[in-house]
Formats: structure tokens, sequence, C-alpha cells
């Protein structure tokens, strides 16, 4: 049966008490962090961590983060040069998420076998007392596997209710698109997931990063080094469509054959929606932080499909495109026909 941690105030203490008792003892919590809610277990407990993969239906070659909430964990868990190590103790906590070869005390189910793993240090107040009362937790996103990442506690405790031992209510998160994850176990180092964390900050803070195709988010990885390589991630249930070209997307959603969609777009194209349109936002930051809520009410809205614009891929745009791309049935690019998309449209009915 699941606890429900309504935290407040008046309660806090005691429960980040009694979430961290349960982590250490074997069972699985659901916490927030800046980015998104995540499934936690005991990183140094193969027994736990297989919990997260059986509550999520995760693919066991899908390696889980270790959450971190001081230097000296990390130390624990993961090799780090020093130069890089200085860096993040200005950087950290934030929403990076760094690969380093991983030290022998992390189970092989956290990295999927590998002899890397995920490093993270969140930013959240929450997340941050949680893990320094209990020690590092692995955590993938705590939504079903590839359902949107859950951005609020209500989700949280629809869709993981009876299948955790505990859910924090929390509310909604501060970013609304998962860390960014860095690849430091080569130079120059990689981007391999944009993220909260922008490119520009990185390359200010850190230094010049190579950016892996597989960042835009139109192809997938044959191996999941990090979360959200391999696998499509990130999709509502219903069919979505995204239109690249942002002409063709507005003669689209103002025409007469947008009856079936729910239309995903920003507050100026929505006045030109000829049908029922969700205002994902003013700014980039905005639409990241609607995102994955508004993906769900794609899936609870009673049209057949969903179709979405594009976005400015600087700053967190990066991160947005690649979310939707990801989550996209079909994409159609630069100004190739609708006529593509009426075809899906048809082969699908």
């Amino acid at each position: 049966m699941t606890e429900i941690i309504h935290i407040n105030d008046n309660n806090y203490n005691l429960s980040i008490k009694k979430c961290a008792d349960i982590i250490k003892g074997g069972g699985t919590v659901v916490f927030p962090t800046e980015t998104v809610y995540g499934l936690g277990a005991d990183a140094f407990n193969p027994e736990a961590c297989s919990k997260i993969f059986k509550a999520k239906n995760r693919p066991a070659d899908n390696p889980l983060i270790v959450h971190i909430s001081n230097m000296k964990m990390l130390d624990r868990v993961a090799y780090i040069d020093d130069e890089l190590k200085e860096k993040m103790k200005d950087i950290w906590p934030s929403p990076i998420t760094l690969l380093l070869k991983k030290k022998n005390t992390v189970p092989d189910i956290v990295s999927a076998g590998l002899d890397t793993v995920c490093i993270r240090f969140p930013d959240n107040r929450i997340a941050l007392d949680l893990i320094e009362a209990s020690g590092p937790i692995a955590a993938p996103s705590a939504n079903i596997s590839t359902k949107p990442s859950i951005v609020d506690s209500g989700t949280a405790i629809k869709e993981l209710n009876g299948r955790v031992d505990a859910i924090i209510d929390a509310g909604r998160v501060k970013y609304g698109v998962e860390s960014t994850i860095l690849d430091c176990t080569q130079t120059p180092y990689r981007l391999l997931r944009a993220g909260a964390f922008t490119v520009d900050d990185i390359e200010y803070m850190i230094g010049d990063v190579y950016i892996d195709p597989l960042v835009k988010g139109y192809t997938q990885s044959k191996v999941a080094l990090t979360p959200g390589l391999k696998y499509r991630h990130y999709a509502p249930s219903k069919k979505l469509f995204l239109i690249e070209n942002e002409d063709k997307f507005r003669d689209f959603i103002s025409s007469g054959n947008v009856q079936d969609f729910f239309i995903l777009s920003s507050d100026q194209n929505c006045s030109l929606a000829n049908g029922e349109c969700i205002n994902l936002g003013k700014d980039i930051y905005e639409v990241a932080h609607n995102l994955f809520y508004d993906f769900r009410l794609l899936d609870a809205s009673d049209k057949k499909y969903g179709v979405i614009q594009s976005f400015p891929e600087n700053g967190i745009g990066l991160a947005v495109m690649n979310r939707i791309r990801k989550a996209s049935f079909l994409i159609v690019k630069g100004k190739e026909n609708i006529d593509k998309l009426n075809e899906a449209i048809n082969e699908t009915r």
C-alpha cells in the first residue's frame, strides 16, 4: 500500500525521516526534484533498485541516475578528475547530470551492467534533505516507461499509487524537463541529453562541449548509456504530430482539418486555431514547464490526435524540442507538404 506524504512546514522533518527510513529499509519513494519527479531507492541495494524497474515497467538495460547531496557521496560512487570536481563544486546543486566511470560500490542493476554511472546533485530542498538522510538514491523519472515525465504530485499519485511505498506530495516542479546529461568519460565532453542546464551554461562554466546528434531527438541510440537515449520517451498515449515549419503549422491549425486534433502551441498561434488549443506558454521556459503536463491534458481530452508546433532551439529550447520530437508519432520537417500528415492519419484510422 502506498503512503502519501503530504509534506509541509509543520511536519517537514518528520516526513523526510519517514521517507528516508523507507529508502534505507529497501523501499521506494517518489520525490520531487527541480526538473521532474523521481522514483528512488537505495543506490547500493540491488533488490530495492529492482523495484524501480518493476514499478515503471522499465527495460533492464536502461540505467538509473544516482542522486547525491554532497561531494563526499560522489567519491563513494564514481571517479572524477580533480579539475572537473572543483568546477562542479561551484555548479552543483543544479539540473546537470554527469556520466562518469563508476566505482564497484554501484550495483550493476543501477548502471545496466556498464562501467559508467550517471551522477546528479539536484537543486531541490526536499530531494537534498531526503538524500542527506538516506544516502545516495538511484532514481529515474517517476512516470511509467514511455509516458510523459511527471511534473506534479497529483499525477504521481494517480499514476503510481499502489506501485511504490511512498509518494511525497509537493506540488509542481520548477523546470518541467529533465536534467542535462554530459558524458565526462572522454574529451571533449559530450552532450548526450539536453535539459534544463543549457549548452551556454556548460560552455561558460565547464568548457567546450561536443553536441551528439542524438540530442536533437530525431533518432535513438542503439545502447542506453544514459536515460533518454535508446527508447522512445515522453510520449502521450494519443498520436502526436509535430509540424516543424511554423507557416505550415499555422495553415493547418487554422484550416477545417483540425476537428480531430488537440492543438498545442504558443500563445500567439493559439489565437489562430480553428479548434481546441492549449497555450503552452508565452516564452520557452513556460513551454518547458508546461510541456509534459499538457501532454497529459491531450490524453485526457476527447480528441483523437495532438498536433504541436516547433520552437527555437536556443537555451532550454534544445531540450524542449528533443522532448517533442521523441514524443511525436510523425515529424513533418521543413517545408514538406502537409499531405504527409494527412496520409499518416488516414493510415491510423
